[in-house]
């Protein structure tokens, strides 16, 4: 394919991914402000890598479009390539996190609280940034990775060795990727054992069986279970063709790697919102309601009227107060008060 298709996709990615994360971001941090759920904040640390992505997506179309002038130096391709794997090292690693937070919100729920505080989530994040800006950066900080005979192909093969390729699939993804399963087993196996018991208490108690509270576990494992599957096909085919062409010197697979494979590395980072958008009930509602079904505000209107008659003896007039509740929610209070021949209105 031709590197103006490649340029395409790219540009389409630079605009899908932000207006995917940047809404996730602001509706985080709107529910922050109510709940200090430190869930959220690795949530929100991942949508802000994912947006990362998507704004570097932005350099590799301009890569794209200008192949042969982009890319004659060495170090400027080892930054590019630097600043865009960076932000994909803190997307996985925050994967992690998250699921490591809901392995313990399930396994110890009653220490949970003291264990995931603000200090202990703040150095979680200090961590893996720290991780995902060594790892990212390893070809300009070791000169020993960086390739010797550079032909002006701006690409992980064309500008680094193999041995870089190894350290981001032996000591990042895979690492990772084996960590995120069985935690997330566990967690499932834990949610399992607990529907049990709770079913069984419900019904010696003689109540229902079929209560919502039963489905927390399982519907937030099933999130972090799409997350690893779509994190897997999007990265895995990449890491596993690098894997087979740093092996195999006869293989031509490095044009399928720098286009192909990591854009669909790339396109995790849209995945990720979505998913997060359409399972978090709390993500979902509060995009329903406050970005899609905003109420227009609605001129006053007349919804009563009342009248108060007083007949004055004496002097034979006629005292009248007129009630007129107008607006559009009945909180707006007009009073009209006649007396005799003029009539005063007050609010």
């Amino acid at each position: 394919m031709s590197s103006s298709i490649y340029a395409a996709f790219h540009i389409l990615l630079s605009i899908l991914i932000p207006a995917a994360n940047i809404p996730v971001i602001v509706i985080l941090s709107k529910l922050l402000k109510k709940r200090r759920c430190k869930s959220y904040i690795f949530i929100l640390n991942l949508a802000a890598a994912d947006l990362l992505v998507g704004l570097m997506c932005i350099m590799e179309a301009l890569d794209d479009i200008f192949d042969e002038e982009f890319d004659r130096n060495l170090f400027f391709c080892l930054l590019r390539l630097c600043f865009t794997v960076t932000p994909c090292i803190g997307s996985m690693l925050t994967l992690l996190l998250i699921s490591l937070d809901r392995y313990l919100a399930v396994k110890m729920p009653l220490y949970y609280i003291k264990i995931m505080n603000g200090k202990c989530v703040g150095i979680s994040l200090a961590v893996l940034w720290v991780v995902a800006f060594f790892v990212g950066h390893m070809p300009l900080i070791a000169p020993s990775l960086q390739h010797n005979n550079y032909t002006g192909i701006c690409g992980l093969f064309y500008a680094t060795k193999s041995d870089y390729l190894y350290v981001l699939c032996f000591v990042i993804f895979l690492p990772a990727l084996v960590t995120i399963v069985c935690l997330h087993i566990a967690v499932g196996r834990i949610a399992y054992f607990h529907h049990r018991r709770i079913q069984r208490t419900r019904a010696i108690s003689g109540l229902p069986s079929n209560h919502p509270a039963h489905s927390s576990h399982f519907k937030a494992a099933r999130t972090v279970l799409i997350v690893i599957v779509c994190f897997t096909l999007s990265w895995g085919p990449y890491y596993i063709t690098g894997i087979i062409q740093a092996t195999c010197t006869s293989c031509k697979l490095v044009d399928l790697l720098k286009d192909i494979l990591f854009v669909m590395g790339e396109a995790n980072s849209l995945l990720n919102p979505i998913i997060y958008t359409f399972y978090c009930r709390d993500i979902r509602s509060y995009l329903y309601q406050h970005l899609i079904c905003r109420r227009r505000k609605v001129k006053p209107q007349v919804l009563a009227l009342v009248q108060f008659t007083n007949i004055g003896g004496a002097a034979g007039h006629e005292n009248s107060t007129l009630a007129q509740i107008s607006g559009d929610t009945g909180h707006n209070l007009s009073i009209v008060t006649c007396n005799g021949e003029y009539c005063k209105g007050t609010s």
